[in-house]
């Protein structure tokens, strides 16, 4: 049996609207990076696809690229659910992240100008008081993780090195990850915050040795 271009073969599932696939993953995605869901966690795609009011297709169509960006797995037959990653995995992924999160701050401590600095230290700022506001103290929130975010996006800003910035772009959100996922404790995000702290003043004092 034929079939027309972009069509769908008898018995195939239709591809779902883009629309309702985008909305299942950024729901999916933010429960992964915000909470509640955990390591090995079960995922229904029956009970989500009820509670976003959506077929099965787009709510596996957002599995399937979550499973493709590494926080879920499916396995034919049996479900999905949300990876746990082994210790091995989790400290080769930093290992990676932070030699190449090392590399662009050495390129903003390089080339950074003045007035970059300038904003650079009231984001920081921004950040610090954010962290000192949550309850407990510290601790991270939905808002402190968007500030993270712009934090290291200014950082590559003022790095201008477009390739490191593709390289490590990838890597975030997994970071963001399993931090909540394997080191959701204080004492982490303190050293989060103090490895903040050193790339700042690095960044400041135009410092590349330092900053890596």
């Amino acid at each position: 049996m034929s079939v027309p271009p972009g069509g769908a073969g008898l018995g195939e599932p239709r591809p779902a609207p883009r629309g309702r696939a985008q909305l299942a993953y950024d729901v999916l995605r933010e429960r992964l990076l915000e909470g509640p869901l955990g390591a090995g966690e079960s995922l229904s795609v029956v009970d989500l696809a009820a509670e976003l009011g959506c077929s099965r297709v787009p709510v596996m169509e957002a599995l399937k690229r979550l499973a493709g960006e590494g926080f879920v797995s499916i396995v034919p037959q049996v479900g999905c659910h949300v990876v746990n990653p082994a210790a091995d995995e989790v400290r080769d992924f930093f290992a990676l992240f932070a030699a190449v999160e090392g590399t662009v701050t050495a390129f903003a401590a390089e080339r950074r100008t003045a007035a970059e600095v300038t904003a650079f230290e009231t984001l920081c700022a921004d950040i610090e008081r954010a962290a000192a506001a949550a309850a407990p103290p510290g601790r991270p929130d939905p808002s402190y993780r968007r500030l993270n975010a712009r934090f290291h996006s200014a950082m590559h800003a003022m790095a201008r090195s477009p390739m490191t910035t593709t390289l490590a772009r990838g890597l975030w959100d997994r970071s963001d990850f399993f931090v909540r996922l394997v080191f959701g404790s204080l004492a982490v995000w303190r050293r989060v915050r103090e490895a903040h702290r050193a790339e700042r003043a690095a960044i400041a004092a135009g410092d590349a040795a330092a900053a890596r």
